[in-house]
């Protein structure tokens, strides 16, 4: 019986066979097969900054990313001279967290931090995830300056 729109059994295995290469192709380009940002770590890299060029910064209790900070941190004011800090890098798989009101979330597989830090939430992924690092903070009320790292 004719067909006008068949393949070919030859037609057919060369296609399929494009189109198994293209999607391995594409599964190696995706790294180790992660969705998501790729991971980030601390360096240990100091970052100084004069604490009233970040307004929110003028009240106590909110968390704010360090300003030009390639190691992803936060650090919110607890006193009239007095800072925390924190690592904002997930402990799951070392995506960055969003700062969510004042607590803290990872866009990669959901983990959930308090304002402290702690786990509330761990990820929707295998593995588990522990509480965020503080980092150190050093404030200089004389000049303004906050040094985090």
């Amino acid at each position: 019986m004719p067909c006008d729109d068949c393949l070919s059994r030859r037609e057919f295995l060369t296609r399929s066979s494009l189109a198994v290469a293209g999607a391995a192709a594409l599964a190696a380009g995706c790294g180790n097969g992660q969705f998501g940002p790729t991971s980030v770590a601390l360096t240990g890299r100091q970052v100084s900054f004069k604490a009233s060029t970040v307004p929110a910064l003028a009240a106590t209790g909110q968390w704010v990313f360090v300003p030009s900070d390639p190691d992803v941190r936060a650090v919110k004011r607890t006193g009239a001279a007095s800072f925390v800090g924190i690592s904002t890098i997930c402990t799951h798989q070392g995506c960055t967290t969003e700062i969510l009101g004042n607590a803290f979330r990872c866009p990669c597989h959901n983990a959930a931090y308090d304002t402290n830090g702690k786990v509330t939430r761990q990820p929707n992924a295998a593995g588990s995830a522990t509480n965020l690092p503080a980092v150190t903070v050093k404030y200089d009320a004389a000049t303004d300056t906050l040094t985090v790292g």
